[in-house]
């Protein structure tokens, strides 16, 4: 996530950092200075420019009205940024304050659809959004390399025991909300799917969508109207716009499997 400003348009962005994610609602991951490295190399042999559209229709639809486009990526000091070209619908968004942080999807092990190689991670798009799949950047900073290096300095064995039992039982808790929470995902999506709502390719990209955004699926699912007569089954029909020739399988962040 990063958040934009509302009095300059900034024609560069912060799309990732490395760094080890844990608690999130789409479960723990990592991604280091390779995979950053990897997201570039992926987009300069697209030859594509990647589309930021609006809450991430081209996550959910298989295509979205573009409000800036990815121009170009640069690693600095372990972070990845872009060169963003906006539109003037996509600033006016910014300065009114209407839409107030840029939000990737992150895309693992994606496979190339001319090789049928795994090469690795790619960002299949960015979004304008106001519910980012990374709440914030410094929820990573707090994670990286700081996570139980602390010295416990003054504590006894039985209060070492009694914090250790509290973290374990506190992970614990947050695993059975994290199921729970993916589960209840599947089965809403499963029941649009159900429904005649949604087609079952758009599975996958709606539950990662869900993931991150709860409440955005379910107003999704609730305003979908019944399928009359069945689209083609290809949730990335638009392939052209913003992928390259690479076949996606969105992450939960945005989003990360």
């Amino acid at each position: 996530m990063f958040a934009l400003n509302s009095q300059t348009i900034q024609d560069e962005i912060k799309l990732a950092i490395t760094g080890k994610w844990q608690g999130h609602v789409a479960g723990d991951f990592e991604l280091n200075l390779e995979d950053l490295q990897q997201m570039k190399t992926n987009f300069d042999n697209a030859k594509v420019d990647l589309v930021i559209d609006l809450d991430h229709a081209t996550v959910i639809e298989g295509t979205g009205e573009a409000y800036g486009w990815i121009k170009e990526f640069e690693i600095k000091d372990e972070e990845l940024w872009a060169k963003v070209e906006w539109l003037e619908h996509g600033k006016e968004l910014i300065k009114t304050g209407k839409y107030k942080y840029i939000s990737p999807v992150f895309q693992k092990n994606t496979i190339d659809q001319t090789t049928g190689k795994d090469i690795g991670w790619t960002i299949h798009s960015a979004a304008l959004t106001n519910r980012p799949f990374l709440e914030d950047l410094g929820e990573l900073v707090a994670n990286n390399n700081q996570i139980n290096k602390k010295e416990n300095t003054g504590m006894t064995p039985e209060d070492k025991a009694k914090m250790e039992a509290l973290e374990k039982e506190n992970k614990d808790l947050k695993d059975k909300e994290t199921a729970a929470e993916s589960a209840r995902v599947e089965k809403e999506v499963d029941d649009a799917i159900a429904a005649n709502k949604v087609v079952a390719s758009q599975k996958d990209s709606l539950i990662a969508f869900g993931k991150s955004n709860p409440e955005g699926l379910t107003s999704l699912l609730t305003n979908a109207k019944v399928i009359v007569t069945k689209p083609e089954d290809d949730v990335y029909s638009n392939n052209n716009q913003g992928a390259g020739n690479q076949k996606y399988n969105v992450l939960k962040l945005g989003g990360i499997e």
